[in-house]
């Protein structure tokens, strides 16, 4: 088997493991039967994008929460949240 990816870009060749980051997450999305904006992936992206009207999240801490949880959903493990009990 092999994979030829042509990335054509102006960035650096640093940016070559972000692409290939994302074809699998992309992949692993496919197979869990999502579809459309991926909002989870916001993390990876300089211009995000949002499914709803509220707009995409910049913060990128909250975008790796988001990443994070959606992976640990997936696995069928609780979320992360940061929330102060009691």
């Amino acid at each position: 088997m092999q994979i030829k990816v042509d990335f054509l870009c102006r960035d650096s060749i640093l940016a070559a493991p972000i692409v290939l980051d994302l074809a699998l997450f992309l992949d692993l999305a496919a197979r869990a039967d999502q579809s459309g904006v991926q909002e989870w992936l916001s993390f990876y992206l300089k211009a995000p994008q949002a499914s709803t009207d509220a707009g995409p999240e910049h913060d990128i801490f909250i975008q790796q929460t988001k990443l994070k949880n959606t992976l640990r959903e997936w696995m069928g493990e609780e979320p992360v949240t940061h929330s102060e009990a009691g």
